[in-house]
């Protein structure tokens, strides 16, 4: 009895002092993935008290926060491959070292070895005003293939800038999709192509090629005459493109007209029209 009633109380559900959490984000077209505990300041003096300065932390609680993402990322200017590592760090007042280690393993520190570092670099530490009481790692300022992972706990804040390779992984995903895609699609991927490739200034050409492969597959669509007019526009053939919007406007009206409907896009080609004429 004595040993049923053990059993009973180690295997209640308490909550933990310091919860683990998980963290999934998408920047550009790579998957992160961050799996850490969660402490909290509790009234404490953390940074150079709790956990001291100049020594090797786990970044959290409990085991070594991990950090996972399937293509390379630069953090910092530095390329690392993709993988699963142990995000550990080591604090000071006003810099922070940040390693990425091989060792997905550990419990806290203990165990760590600088030989299995695939990454490290200094970064600045902030001192904030106001107090971030339960500790947080995010990804901010995310914009297109770039952002920063984000540490912050106490009064203290750190900002690890990155960039993963979005256009290399895009054109791949392009060429597997037009390879792949059925018949009743293979206009909407051609015209996704004209626009990937037209509005991030990669090849306005193959920009063309495309839009105009979706043009003859679907000859009816307004939205893709537009998109040919985008295209022409960026190739300097002004006046054509001004054509290509007065086709899209056509066919809008036509399928509105049908649904007895008002075409939502009048003043939207009207303004692209306007600014191809102009110039």
């Amino acid at each position: 009895m004595l040993a049923f009633a053990s059993f009973a109380m180690t295997a209640q559900d308490l909550p933990a002092p310091s919860p683990s959490s998980t963290l999934e984000q998408r920047v550009g077209l790579t998957d992160f993935t961050v799996e850490y505990s969660r402490p909290g300041v509790k009234g404490r003096e953390i940074f150079g008290e709790l956990v001291p300065n100049g020594k090797v932390w786990r970044t959290g609680a409990n085991k070594a926060t991990a950090i996972e993402f399937n293509t390379p990322v630069t953090f910092a200017g530095q390329l690392v491959p993709a993988g699963k590592y142990s995000l550990f760090t080591i604090p000071n007042q006003d810099t922070w070292t940040v390693i990425l280690n091989k060792n997905t393993e550990l419990w806290g520190a203990d165990g760590y070895d600088e030989k299995q570092d695939v990454f490290r670099v200094d970064v600045a530490a902030t001192t904030t005003k106001e107090s971030t009481e339960t500790f947080t790692i995010d990804f901010q300022s995310i914009v297109d293939g770039k952002a920063e992972l984000v540490i912050r706990w106490a009064n203290t804040l750190v900002k690890l800038p990155f960039e993963v390779d979005v256009q290399s992984k895009a054109i791949a995903n392009i060429k597997a999709a037009l390879a792949n895609a059925n018949e009743d699609d293979l206009w909407k991927v051609n015209r996704s192509a004209a626009i990937y490739y037209t509005r991030n200034d990669i090849d306005h050409k193959a920009a063309l090629e495309y839009i105009e492969n979706a043009i003859k597959l679907n000859p009816n669509n307004w939205y893709s005459y537009l998109v040919h007019g985008e295209v022409l526009f960026a190739l300097g053939e002004n006046k054509k493109a001004v054509k290509a919007a007065e086709k899209a406007m056509e066919i809008g009206m036509e399928e509105a007209n049908k649904a007895n409907k008002e075409f939502a896009y009048v003043g939207m080609l009207e303004s692209f029209m306007e600014e191809w004429s102009a110039k």
